[in-house]
């Protein structure tokens, strides 16, 4: 959002239809002021994170305002595939909304559904920060349906089976490879790097490209997202604060002790 409350063009959902590469990071510490660094820093979006953090809506919106006056995007992943969790996230004035674990066609279309408002949709109006509390209500609804992305999290072998159809489902913006959860669902918790995960990733992120999909993965370490940027991948999250954190203060503390 601008200074004045209202939407910003959603620089994530241009960007990677122009087939720009886009970076992002993912917060999941209640810090307005983690909140407001990462969104100087240079990234082209940040993720907040209410699936698997103690974040609530409450949290991010307080987080969201830090981020007035930049033109980078924001998205919630919200804990699951519920409309009524899609309406609030969305009435924060998130930039964009990520669905876990979207395993077909149909959940998918239940999802575009939910994030919509009619005639598309059956999104419910509402008066918050989305709208500005009603000073841009009318312009907010007329634009959300193309400026709101929707990212679909394909994190389960299910998914990969179904990406075909899942990708025909009008509204989907990007999909989101979730490899460690993947991996489980295989019967491998954790070896991502297994050839078999590595199979499943390249089938969604061919069928992406073939479908014109901008397809994102979630990666922890430089060397490990050159590589993805090279396979094809253009929506990438580059790390999360929490490791951010640890990197800092381990890579500091080891040249205190080393010198």
């Amino acid at each position: 959002m601008d200074a004045q409350g209202k939407r910003n063009p959603n620089r994530l959902k241009r960007d990677l239809a122009a087939g720009k590469v886009c970076l992002g990071a993912t917060i999941t510490i209640h810090s307005p002021v983690v909140a407001e660094i990462m969104s100087h820093i240079g990234f082209d979006w940040l993720w907040f994170e209410t699936e698997h953090s103690t974040l609530n809506l409450d949290n991010v919106l307080g987080m969201l305002q830090t981020t007035n006056g930049t033109d980078i995007s924001t998205a919630i992943r919200v804990p699951w595939n519920d409309k009524t969790m899609i309406k609030q996230a969305l009435d924060t004035g998130t930039d964009v909304l990520i669905i876990p674990l979207v395993n077909t066609a149909e959940e998918a279309e239940y999802a575009v559904k939910a994030i919509k408002y009619p005639p598309w949709g059956e999104r419910g109006a509402g008066l918050a920060r989305a709208q500005c509390y009603g000073l841009h209500m009318g312009e907010y609804m007329q634009t959300a349906n193309e400026e709101v992305m929707t990212i679909i999290m394909i994190e389960h072998i299910k998914a990969v089976e179904n990406i075909e159809k899942i990708l025909k489902v009008k509204g989907i913006d990007s999909v989101m490879i979730g490899a460690l959860d993947l991996s489980g669902s295989m019967g491998i918790l954790g070896q991502t790097d297994n050839p078999k995960v590595e199979d499943a990733i390249q089938k969604v992120l061919k069928a992406s490209k073939q479908a014109n999909v901008p397809c994102g993965i979630i990666t922890v370490a430089p060397e490990q997202t050159n590589e993805r940027i090279k396979q094809g991948f253009t929506n990438l999250i580059v790390g999360i604060d929490v490791l951010f954190l640890n990197g800092g203060i381990m890579s500091s503390l080891n040249k205190i002790k080393r010198s």
